[in-house]
């Protein structure tokens, strides 16, 4: 056992199950993950669980490339066509998500900042999932662009979320005093610095791209200056924990609103990072603890229950309040239940950040994945049912 084998077997095992998992109609990310359950920690042990950890700065590299993807997809021009409604919207879900996994998860025991931690977890929504729906039905309507459009923004919010909740838990966590004012002024600063190494990544980006003449190029110089910033905000900058994430998807949203070179760099990324893809989640599902998730299955169950009905509610509630026409209010919230990407991303995280609690996010994050990959395509395609937008695109 090494780690050149460890890395070989879970690109194998990614492929072999992302491919079989497609006979059942399901997206290859659930597959990805089953394939990681099996030669995981769980089950067959062929990468045990301090192999996994000595691996975990893969998931941080794939982790950065995929909240630039992210980023990319939020094209200003789309986002001024839908007007107020969609912002009103993914703030209402995203938010009222985080309230309900909280509170339900907090309600069957958790402590609650660690519930609130959780909480922010929870709250973004997986686009993949979604994506291969709409393809695959080429849906076409406000349903299907409300969805889309709330898979990229709501990571932002998640992100956010996570921030401030895991500031606040390192905080009280070290025992030291602390007014609120002097936190949330704290970790704002620590989000404003992201955003503007983010803002600064995307210029010297911009301004390096001209000299790019091949994919090879155009790959060196993307990932380079996105890890390499990644690294050093790490190191916790000027004393403020700062946001990796954060920072890539500024830098990611610059470049697809005002790059010329935007094309050339997101292919580039896109047909690169999809084996970093495989990485990522095959070795974030080895890490989960069957017999764990099964002892906490209340808070599971709690941490589901909030998340069905927090995208639910608050995309109705959302929608009413925007005036958003009557098929998103009534069924885009049942297509909103994808997990994984910024989700397993941000439990690998947080994992690090808090070891003592590590198997309860690991845990109830991606066991609660698994079950909302395995759910979600079939919920996307009854929202777009609903909203008849199969039968127009047909």
């Amino acid at each position: 056992m090494n780690t050149l084998f460890v890395v070989g077997l879970a690109l194998f095992t990614g492929f072999i199950f992302g491919e079989l998992i497609k006979y059942i109609k399901l997206p290859s990310v659930t597959g990805y993950i089953i394939g990681g359950l099996i030669v995981g920690s769980s089950f067959l042990n062929l990468i045990p669980y301090h192999y996994d950890l000595s691996l975990t700065w893969v998931i941080n590299f794939a982790l950065i490339i995929v909240a630039f993807n992210v980023a990319g997809e939020l094209n200003i021009n789309e986002l001024k066509k839908l007007g107020t409604s969609v912002l009103i919207i993914v703030l209402f879900e995203a938010l009222m998500t985080f309230v309900f996994i909280s509170l339900f998860v907090y309600l069957t025991g958790v402590p609650m900042l660690q519930a609130l931690l959780i909480g922010s977890i929870g709250a973004a929504t997986a686009p993949p999932a979604i994506m291969v729906v709409i393809q695959e039905y080429k849906a076409r309507g406000p349903v299907s662009q409300i969805l889309l459009i709330c898979t990229g923004l709501d990571d932002a919010i998640g992100l956010t979320l996570y921030a401030i909740m895991s500031s606040t838990l390192i905080s009280h966590s070290g025992g030291a005093a602390f007014s609120v004012l002097g936190l949330i002024l704290h970790i704002t600063i620590g989000l404003l610095i992201s955003i503007f190494i983010g803002a600064l990544a995307a210029l010297l980006l911009q301004l390096l791209s001209r000299f790019a003449n091949s994919e090879v190029a155009y790959i060196a110089l993307t990932l380079g200056i996105l890890i390499s910033m990644g690294g050093l905000m790490q190191n916790n900058l000027l004393g403020f924990e700062l946001s990796p994430l954060l920072a890539a998807m500024t830098t990611g949203f610059i470049i697809t609103n005002w790059s010329r070179d935007r094309k050339h760099i997101f292919n580039s990324i896109d047909s690169f990072g999809r084996v970093f893809y495989i990485l990522f989640f095959v070795l974030a599902a080895a890490r989960l603890k069957i017999r764990m998730l099964i002892k906490l299955g209340k808070i599971a169950i709690g941490y589901l229950l909030g998340r069905f009905v927090g995208k639910y509610a608050g995309t109705f509630l959302g929608g009413k309040i925007s005036h958003a026409p009557s098929t998103v209010t009534k069924y885009a919230g049942i297509g909103l239940i994808s997990q994984a990407g910024i989700a397993i991303g941000l439990c690998v995280v947080a994992a690090q950040q808090f070891p003592n609690i590590s198997d309860l996010i690991v845990s109830i994050a991606l066991g609660t994945t698994i079950v909302t990959e395995i759910v979600s395509p079939l919920l996307t395609k009854i929202a777009l049912q609903k909203g008849n937008e199969i039968n127009l695109a047909k």
